[in-house]
């Protein structure tokens, strides 16, 4: 693993448990999850078994535990076996590992308890979608950033364990190279457990991750999880606020800068952009659009550039019946400009 390793000094700030129970969906059995509401998510059942003499110390309620984690697994694996095209090992296992963050929403649909033994149905909502470009094999572009420090606060368990996770999910997913010329991306882990929801058997934790580089936060994600012990809450939330860093650095790749476009009507001067770009600016070979927002376009410029040369050349770039202005440079990739 690229990088260095190192603990951070405990003191995170405290959330008050009462507003983590309003947040527990009712009429249902919710587990450790980050954010209820999965888009393009289907649902998935899977089913668990665990018996109390599998355990040296036989508990009930750990033994319930085990079922549900199993439960939860088995509906993953399911989700797995539909996903199409050619599927990387590597980040299937990675995926599995992360099983908590993945089956995040669920709910029970039986429940039954033969002696020792108890077995329990979940129906499990899992983003398909994402999950498949999690799992499918990355081409080229390469990543943005290479991964740098991954820093580690105390209440998120083993130091190494974590940065070892980071690493995983991150390079796994494609969001960062191991290795390579890219800009180092440092990662902090911060983690709280918050104690007992009202009313309920659940724990609760909070986790946030930042990712930076060069001094400029490019990602920051977290948010509160829940689960039936401290460890596993704390767990699930890391799992799923690297799942989001992931999604939001995936699509920073090198060979691209993306161009946010304020004030874009007519929608004529994008198409007199696009093509002044290409004519126009050296180390540019391609210029698409990328997404389109209320007030905004963003462009994703193919070349050679990074966002800071882009710039320099954009302001010196002589455009028909409208001018150009540099709103903001956020290095290595992304710009923000407006017209004029």
């Amino acid at each position: 693993m690229t990088g260095r390793c190192r603990a951070i000094p405990s003191g995170v700030t405290g959330m008050v448990t009462g507003i983590i129970a309003g947040m527990i969906v009712l009429g249902g059995l919710f587990g450790p999850v980050a954010g209820v509401g999965v888009a393009w998510a289907a649902p998935v059942r899977g089913t668990g078994m665990a018996a109390a003499s599998e355990a040296k110390s036989p508990s009930m309620t750990k033994t319930r535990s085990r079922a549900l984690r199993q439960a939860r697994r088995s509906a993953l694996k399911m989700a797995l076996g539909q996903v199409s095209g050619s599927v990387d090992p590597k980040a299937r296992k990675a995926v599995l590992g992360s099983a908590e963050a993945w089956t995040g929403s669920y709910r029970i649909v039986s429940e039954t308890r033969q002696g020792q033994e108890v077995q329990i149905e979940v129906e499990v909502e899992i983003d398909l979608v994402r999950l498949t470009k999690r799992v499918t094999r990355k081409g080229a572009p390469k990543p943005a950033f290479r991964l740098g420090d991954v820093t580690v606060g105390p209440a998120c368990g083993e130091a190494e364990g974590v940065s070892g996770q980071v690493s995983t999910e991150l390079s796994g997913s494609g969001a960062v190279a191991l290795d390579g010329k890219g800009p180092p991306l440092d990662v902090v882990v911060e983690c709280e457990v918050l104690g007992p929801v009202l009313h309920t058997y659940l724990r609760g934790a909070h986790v946030s991750v930042v990712a930076t580089t060069q001094g400029q936060v490019v990602a920051r994600r977290g948010g509160p999880a829940f689960a039936i012990t401290p460890p596993e809450a704390v767990a699930a939330g890391i799992g799923q606020a690297l799942l989001d860093t992931a999604d939001d650095l995936v699509t920073r790749r090198t060979g691209i800068v993306r161009l946010r476009v304020r004030s874009p009507m007519p929608s004529a001067r994008i198409r007199r952009l696009e093509a002044a770009m290409r004519n126009s600016v050296l180390g540019v070979d391609r210029v698409g659009v990328a997404a389109i927002e209320r007030g905004m376009v963003e462009l994703h410029v193919r070349g050679t550039l990074d966002a800071k040369t882009l710039a320099r050349r954009l302001r010196a770039l002589s455009l028909p019946g409208f001018s150009l202005s540099v709103v903001d440079v956020e290095l290595p990739d992304a710009l923000t400009v407006r017209l004029e």
